[in-house]
This record gives C-alpha cells, sequence and structure tokens, in this order.
C-alpha cells in the first residue's frame, strides 16, 4: 500500500485546500493488510459532502473498531481530476493518501440521482473498472446506500452491494463479512453479505431486501463525536445534532418521509450535553438541531430553553433548520430570538388549500400569514418559501394561487421582510404515494415558472429562482428506472456528464446524446404508471406496504387529508411492528435560570499578538479560512475576549498580511485584545493550537502603531527545490538592470509597475533564492513569474516559505 504523491499538483487547482490531510479530530489511521480498510465515498466535492452527516456517523463508527481503518473521499473538481488522470495518478483516501485500489471496501453515499455520474467518476479516477463484472478479486469490493440506494437497478451494474435503509448497525456486520473472508473469492464473501439484512446484492439476493432500522437511534451513544473540524468553509460549516429521525407527517411528494419512518427521538439529556461539550472543546460558532421537522420533537421548547439557559448565546448561534409553520408559537419564537435566529423557512409547497390537501402538505393559508406576523413582530429579515409546480391534479388557478399567496404575504408583512422564493418542478420519487404520478413536460413547467417570475418581478425585495428542469426530468429517469439505466449513465459519463447537480456543469445535451446512443426514449420515464405494473424497485421494501401507497394515491385524487398519525391513529402504512415502532421523550424539565456568562464590556481593551508558524499542505488553506479557525480557538481559550458588535459578535482579532494560497511561512501572527490584562504564561497556557500548526510566542501589544497592519512592511521568502536553470543568470540580470517593468492583473484591473521598486534583495545561495521584498506591491508569484519565467500553475516542485516579517527599520 503505497502513497499516492500528489502534493505537487495542487498549486495548479481550485481551491487547493479541499485535498489536503488537515482536518481537526480526524482519526487518521493508516491503511494496512491485517485490517479490514473502508474508504467512505462521497460522490460530490468537498464542501458538500464533509457537511453530509450520515457519512461522518458511519465514519466514526468504524474508526472505533480496532480491527479497521476508515478513511474518506470525495469528488475532485474537474482540474484536480484532469491532473490526477495525465499524471497517472490514482484518487485516494484523504487521510492516508492511499489509492482506492488498495482499499478493501469503497463505500459510496447516494443523495441525489444527479450524482451517478459522480459515483463512476470516482470509480475511474480510483482506476478501477466501472462495471463490477470486469472487476477482478484484486479490486475492492462497491457498496452504496443512503436514500437513493432504495432504487438500487439503475446502479446494479456498477454496485457489488446495497445497503437499504440506515447503516449503524449493518456496516458492522458487513464489516464483520469482509472480515471473515478477505483470504477467500469475492463470490463467497459477496453470497455471505447477501444473508445480512438490508443487503441487496446483485445477482446474489433472491428475495425481496427489507430496508434497516436503527431502532438504538434514541439511546444510542455511536454518534459522529468529537465532530471533524475543517479549515476550509464547507456547505455548513457548524456542529449538528441530529436530535429526531422519521416523520410522521405523510407528505405525499416526500420521499425521505418514508424512507426515515418510523419517528424516534434522542433523549433531551445527551444532546445537550454532548452540544455543550462540543461547543465548549472546539468553539462551533453555530450548532444546529437538524431532523426533518424539529418542532415536531416532543421536548423541543424544554430543549431549547435549556440550550437557552446553558449556551452562550453571544458567542454560539442556534439554527433550526426544519421547523413547520404549524408547530410554531409564541413560546418557540422567543427562544428563537434570544438564539439569535433572524429568519425563518415556510414550504406551503403549492398555493392553494386544495391542492395542499391533495398533496397532504396539512398546513393552512391562516398558520403560514400567522408565521409571516410573528416574524414581522420580531424584526425577522428574511423569510424563504418553498413551492413546486407540476404537482399531480394541479390547475393553472393553483399556479395563480401561489402569486396571491405570496402578496398576502408581503401585505401581512408590510414589505419590512426579504423574501426568498424558490420554484422546484416536482419529480415523482419512489416509495411515495405520487411514484405513479406522471411529470408535467418541459414546455409546461417553463411557461409556468416563467408565469410566476413575471408576476412577482415588481417586487424588488422578493428573489424568486426556479430549479434546472432538464435536470429534474433526468431525476426522474435515474430514479424511476431499472437495470437498463445503467447503460445509459455510462454512455453519458463517457460523454462527459460530470457534476450535474451543479447548474455549471450540466449540460443536457451529453444525456440527449446517450439516449440516442442507447435508443432509449425519456418520455416512457415521465408518463403515469399503471398501479397494476411492477416496477423496477420492488425487490427493496421500506416497511411501507404497496396497499397504503396505493391509498394514499386514491386519497390524492378525491382530494382527502390523511391525518399525522402521532396526533391521531395510526393510518397503517404498515412500518410500525413488535420490532420497529415510534420512540417519543416526553419526561424533561429545563432548568429554571440562565447560567451567568461574563458580559461584553465597553472599558480598557488589552492588545496580544501570538506568533505561529504555517507549514506543510496547511499551505493550501486560505487567509479567511485562517480567520475562521483562528475564532474558533480563541472561543474555545476561555480568555476573556472582546468581541465585535452586532447580532453574530465573534472575537475581535486581525491576522497579519496574507500569505498567499501555496506560501509556507515560519513567522505568521494574529493580533487580539483582552477585556482585561492577562500574563502571558497564562495565555500560553490557555491557547490549545491544533496538532496541524506550531505556536511560536504570544506577546503584548503596548502601542497603536505596533497593532498598524503595515507596522511589517518587509517579508524575507526562501524559494528552494530549485530545478536546474538559469537561475544565476537572471538574478544577475536583475540585480544589474536599473529597472525591471511588470505587470499584474487585479480586481480585473491591469497594474504597471517596477518589480526594483518592490524587491530590496535577491540573492541565490546554496541552491537557494533569497528574496527580500515589499510585503505589498507584488506576491512572491508576480516575482517568480517576471523574472525567472515561471507561472504559478508552474511552481508545484518549488518550496516557498516566509521567513519573517520585518520591520523598516530592522
Amino acid at each position: 500500500m503505497k502513497k499516492v504523491e500528489f502534493e505537487h499538483l495542487l498549486a495548479a487547482v481550485e481551491k487547493p485546500a479541499r485535498y489536503i490531510d488537515a482536518e481537526i479530530n480526524k482519526f487518521g489511521k493508516i491503511p494496512k493488510p491485517q485490517k479490514v480498510n473502508f474508504c467512505l465515498a462521497f460522490p460530490d466535492t468537498y464542501e458538500v459532502g464533509f457537511s453530509h452527516l450520515g457519512i461522518k456517523i458511519l465514519y466514526s463508527i468504524l474508526n472505533k473498531q480496532e480491527d479497521t481503518v476508515c478513511d474518506r473521499t470525495y469528488a475532485p473538481w474537474p482540474d484536480f481530476g484532469k491532473l490526477l488522470n495525465k499524471e497517472g495518478l490514482s484518487l485516494f483516501g484523504w487521510e492516508s493518501n492511499i489509492a482506492l485500489y488498495d482499499f478493501d471496501v469503497i463505500g459510496f453515499t447516494l443523495q441525489s440521482e444527479l450524482t451517478y455520474t459522480n459515483l463512476l467518476y470516482i470509480l475511474d479516477l480510483a482506476q478501477i473498472p466501472l462495471v463490477r463484472k470486469k472487476r477482478t478479486q484484486e479490486h475492492p469490493i462497491i457498496i452504496a446506500g443512503g436514500p437513493c440506494a432504495s432504487n438500487p437497478k439503475p446502479l446494479s451494474q456498477f454496485v457489488d452491494l446495497f445497503l437499504i435503509g440506515e447503516g449503524e448497525e449493518a456496516i458492522l456486520e458487513i464489516k464483520d463479512v469482509v472480515k471473515r473472508n478477505k483470504n477467500k473469492t469475492k463470490h463467497i464473501l459477496l453470497e455471505e453479505a447477501a444473508q445480512i439484512d438490508g443487503c441487496y446484492v446483485p445477482d446474489y439476493t433472491k428475495k425481496t431486501v427489507r430496508a434497516r432500522k436503527f431502532m438504538g437511534f434514541s439511546e444510542s451513544h455511536d454518534l459522529h463525536k468529537p465532530q471533524l473540524v475543517p479549515w476550509m468553509q464547507p456547505v455548513h460549516n457548524r456542529y449538528v445534532a441530529e436530535i429526531m429521525r422519521g416523520c410522521s407527517r405523510g407528505c405525499r411528494f416526500c420521499h425521505a418521509g418514508m424512507f426515515y419512518r418510523p419517528v424516534r427521538e434522542r433523549q433531551p439529556q445527551n444532546i445537550i450535553e454532548d452540544l455543550l461539550q462540543e461547543v465548549k472543546e472546539f468553539g462551533w460558532e453555530e450548532v444546529a438541531l437538524t431532523s426533518l421537522s424539529s418542532s415536531d420533537y416532543t421536548c423541543i421548547k424544554p430543549l431549547l430553553q435549556e440550550l437557552f439557559n446553558r449556551l452562550d448565546t453571544r458567542k454560539t448561534r442556534l439554527s433550526l433548520p426544519s421547523l413547520r409553520v404549524d408547530s410554531l408559537d409564541d413560546k418557540i419564537t422567543d427562544l428563537m430570538n434570544e438564539l439569535r435566529q433572524t429568519g425563518f423557512t415556510i414550504a406551503p409547497e403549492a398555493g392553494s388549500q386544495r391542492l395542499r390537501d391533495i398533496i397532504n402538505k396539512n398546513i393552512s393559508e391562516t398558520e403560514i400569514l400567522e408565521v409571516v406576523e410573528i416574524a414581522k413582530r420580531n424584526g425577522w429579515r428574511l423569510v424563504k418559501l418553498y413551492f413546486m409546480i407540476g404537482l399531480p391534479y394541479e390547475k393553472w388557478e393553483d399556479i395563480e394561487a401561489i402569486v396571491d399567496l405570496v402578496e398576502k404575504i408581503i401585505q401581512k408583512s408590510q414589505k419590512r421582510i426579504k423574501l426568498n422564493i424558490t420554484i422546484s418542478p416536482f419529480v415523482p420519487k419512489v416509495f411515495t404515494p405520487f411514484q405513479w404520478a406522471a411529470m408535467a413536460s418541459k414546455e409546461e413547467l417553463l411557461q409556468k415558472a416563467i408565469f410566476l417570475k413575471r408576476s412577482l418581478k415588481r417586487y424588488k425585495f422578493v428573489n424568486l429562482r426556479y430549479h434546472e428542469i432538464d435536470s429534474s426530468i433526468l431525476e426522474v429517469v435515474l430514479g424511476r428506472g431499472g437495470t437498463e439505466v445503467g447503460d445509459l449513465l455510462e454512455k453519458a459519463y463517457r460523454n462527459g456528464a460530470l457534476f450535474d447537480g451543479w447548474n455549471e456543469w450540466f449540460d443536457n445535451n451529453k444525456w440527449l446524446k446517450a439516449f440516442e446512443q442507447c435508443d432509449m426514449e425519456i418520455n416512457s420515464y415521465l408518463s403515469q404508471i399503471n398501479t397494476s405494473l411492477p416496477l423496477p424497485w420492488e425487490d427493496v421494501d421500506l416497511g411501507i406496504s404497496k396497499d397504503f401507497l396505493i391509498s394514499e394515491w386514491k386519497n390524492a385524487k378525491v382530494e382527502t387529508i390523511t391525518p399525522d398519525c402521532r396526533v391521531s391513529e395510526c393510518t397503517e402504512c404498515g412500518i410500525c411492528s413488535n420490532r420497529v415502532f415510534p420512540v417519543y421523550k416526553k419526561k424533561f424539565e429545563a432548568s429554571q435560570s440562565k447560567k451567568t456568562h461574563a458580559k461584553i464590556h465597553n472599558g480598557e481593551d488589552h492588545y496580544y499578538r501570538i506568533f505561529y508558524s504555517k507549514l506543510g499542505k496547511l499551505r493550501f488553506v486560505a487567509h479567511l479560512d485562517m480567520l475562521r479557525s483562528f475564532q474558533k480557538i480563541l472561543k474555545k481559550s476561555d480568555l476573556p475576549l472582546r468581541y465585535s458588535q452586532g447580532y453574530n459578535p465573534h472575537p475581535l482579532l486581525s491576522l497579519g498580511p496574507p500569505l498567499p494560497v501555496g506560501v509556507e511561512s515560519e513567522s505568521e501572527y494574529f493580533d487580539f485584545s483582552l477585556q482585561k490584562s492577562i500574563s502571558l504564561d497564562k495565555i500560553k497556557n490557555k491557547i490549545a493550537f491544533p496538532s496541524q500548526l506550531e505556536f511560536k510566542d504570544v506577546i503584548r501589544l503596548l502601542s497603536k502603531k505596533e497593532r498598524s497592519m503595515d507596522y511589517f512592511q518587509l517579508e524575507l521568502v526562501e524559494v528552494s527545490n530549485l530545478p536546474t536553470a538559469d537561475w544565476k543568470q537572471r538574478v544577475k540580470k536583475f540585480n544589474n538592470s536599473p529597472s525591471w517593468p511588470f505587470q499584474r492583473e487585479r480586481k480585473g484591473k491591469i497594474q504597471h509597475k517596477d518589480l526594483k521598486n518592490l524587491v530590496i534583495e535577491l540573492k541565490l545561495e546554496d541552491n537557494k533564492l533569497n528574496i527580500l521584498k515589499k510585503v505589498s506591491g507584488a506576491s512572491i508569484f508576480n516575482v517568480l513569474e517576471s523574472i525567472f519565467k515561471i507561472k504559478r500553475n508552474d511552481t508545484n516542485r518549488l518550496r516557498i516559505v516566509r521567513l519573517k516579517l520585518l520591520h523598516s527599520s530592522d
């Protein structure tokens, strides 16, 4: 097992911090032949994949096993993927840098059908044959799970094993099967794996596979903790507490509501203690209570009250990303205000009550407008609205009703609230009552979207956007298709389809060409399906009976709602048994008083400067990402920090002169201020630097001049690992020239400068280039390109280090 040497490529790619092994709290285990070696793969970028909790839960569970190593990988952005191909390098595990083909198991998380080509992309970059029957005994077992695995057929020619349902227990059973059969044939291993409950193994599974449900969720400590802390900014940079799994609402279009049934609630005491501990240890600025419907959590009010009582809300804000309007009241609203939530999301999905009844979205217009009134009364600045178009039994007046509802919201808010409206085409999803429904034509959907856009464009505080229609149509094909879709997928990938969930990369022409190559008709996947016909995904059983789904499909047609089984009688969906059943938590009372936190004062400030080195892979972490990381480091120090004013206060700190991405440093610093004077030794003891950085020193700043951003005007930079070239001649030529004109682009404008005014000294000693230059005016990359004709993308083999920062008088 050899590491893939790829670092030299990072100078030439966008956001190189995506690919570095530098997260805080990573396990960092190295694959070994005697271990069971997993690599969990998320088929999207690092920023998206890092934010997904499910993959991190499995990562923690597996790594806590002594006989197991679990790494992670993500889909490289196309620029890095091309460089890996060009150099003949395999994609690798993020932590170990070991080639993916050396792992025993690669496990994909399937959150969206639009990531399917990225799954093929990852296999291709890993130098693993795409089609499973072309792989040998030496190749890893390819497994996949997640919501989209509900219909395994479209990916069945690529994936060896699908885990249907929740994986906390099943992943360890799979691990044990791999361990027992490490020296046996893949045929024997897969045949045994097919006997695991919840595992669908193409060619080996002979019966319907029932989805796994993790009934230990409510009491389990098999969580992702301590949670990974990133250096670069992911989509969601926050501590995540999953407070509840499942939903009992029964929206007829919602796959997640069926897939994650039944409702299981976590113990509120465990939620609170885990959350507070991680905020204390890792300085999280945001924590999120997540579930499909957080306000349905039985203990939501005492939970929020206790968090308000014990969390320092000036330093950490709490978000509730999935509150429902019909469960919002003044008590929850007051707590949300105290916890610094400034906006709210409403998902009416339809404009008219008739259509909301059809889709079983049990909220009324009155409830929606009451929430807007609450938002206005509390000074909230933003409301997000989600609607669908093309729903079953939709009429044109239902589209007009969206405009009417939005205008009522505008009237109720008195134009004080910004509205962000998202319009999405209805996509029929498997294992929902609408799995048999037709999808509206592209022309009809576009007509409705344009009508809504034009009807609301006169309101400047309303921002309306609608989803890409062609990609939504593709979701239907990939979601409802059978094994024949595998050939379509491979053809589309070979045509260049990649990152289909990204608007800037989705190219429908590549898919249309693939349809032609496979002689497949798109519309055959979009039309209504007769309920008497067999479905490609009927080899899987999510626990929801087909009779229930059919009855709900019929109820939609006659506009009959089905009540929430949490508050009404059982709807007989089929999920409950003596082994699988809802779990609710009712006994919990918040403490009576709020914990006292040190007050933010406006007295005298005391300023300090910490010096540190930033070496190795951290050279690829950008300036703003470092700033965010130091805010966390300071927050967990428990020092009497000075905070900024405003609604989202953060520790007052400033970094030294920006260090270009790709440059190491022995002499970086950041400044911060305290409410009172603290000894330097005490500061050293309280600030815990992560292992990836080296703490150098801390000093007190006694004058305003010292705190000035331009106090250090010069930098000494060393460039080593020089290739054999005419370095001496170029150094001599520069030093002997009276001027050295060069130009650089800044904010879209070309600047003309003289490098002789910026470079103070240039010399070559012991095959190392030393450059004393002004900090501003020209970067080290400008110097290398202008004098030595080395473009930034070609600096990959050089080692560039800022040795020190100097005051002009030094």
